[in-house]
């Protein structure tokens, strides 16, 4: 569930660009060919589509993995269309340190009502948030559409596409998964199933994502929307106009 989160992109190292997982036909939710994506985080998450899981990676291991839903609508970038960007994101923000798990959360800020797990009739953003930016010029729009990770009281439907465009967690993996990204973490958001993702993850000559420090320290700052009396405000940390320009991530070799 939520909306969306968008960023800017990053630099390119001996790399014309670092391009998606194509569509097609295949046998997972979205009916894409499985095919391997043109570089891995070695250090980071990966989040893959075809099978609903999510993995955390250390020096090119896997050292968390999680079941995960992402959109009911399939991939895409584009505004109003509800489903999951693809590419390389980085964390923006994280929200709901020491909140108790089940609490819900609007405009990434908790609201003090605590919602158990599959509550009949419910569905909010609950437990933790964890915002994405998009570092590429086809999911540059990812944190201004609010693409988040983040908790979810429907945890009987993870391990199916579900969500609003968001990537949803159990509430006790969305709590382990916070503590081990920060800032700038590097979010690649595939097509493919996890199992090629780990092949690809394997091949010594496949490149690596790497976020310099000077991206980083130009992702959003904004957490949501500031309340004023009854009305919200959108609250902007950049200038969108010149602060951010596309491929700005770099991908290198091992």
């Amino acid at each position: 569930m939520a909306r969306g989160c968008s960023l800017m992109a990053f630099v390119l190292t001996g790399m014309a660009g670092l391009l998606l997982s194509a569509c097609s036909s295949g046998s997972n939710p979205y009916h894409v060919k499985d095919v391997p994506p043109r570089a891995v985080v070695r250090n980071g998450v990966a989040v893959t589509l075809g099978d609903q899981k999510l993995a955390v990676f250390r020096d090119g291991k896997v050292v968390r993995k999680y079941d995960v839903s992402t959109s009911k609508f399939g991939m895409g970038s584009s505004h109003g269309s509800n489903r999951t960007p693809l590419g390389v994101h980085a964390v923006s923000s994280k929200t709901g340190e020491g909140q108790p798990q089940g609490m819900v959360f609007k405009s990434c800020r908790p609201t003090g009502e605590v919602v158990a797990v599959d509550a009949a009739g419910r569905d909010p953003i609950v437990t933790r948030v964890i915002q994405l930016a998009g570092l590429e010029a086809s999911n540059g729009s990812s944190h201004s559409r609010r693409i988040y990770i983040h908790g979810t009281p429907e945890e009987r439907k993870i391990g199916t596409p579900a969500s609003y465009g968001c990537i949803r967690m159990r509430s006790r993996d969305i709590v382990d998964l916070y503590r081990l990204v920060q800032r700038g973490t590097p979010v690649a958001i595939e097509s493919c199933t996890l199992g090629t993702y780990l092949k690809a993850e394997e091949n010594e000559a496949m490149r690596s994502i790497l976020i310099p420090d000077k991206v980083v320290a130009q992702l959003p700052k904004d957490t949501g929307y500031r309340v004023s009396g009854k009305r919200y405000s959108k609250r902007r940390s950049y200038n969108r106009r010149s602060s951010y320009s596309r491929r700005r991530y770099r991908s290198a070799s091992r």
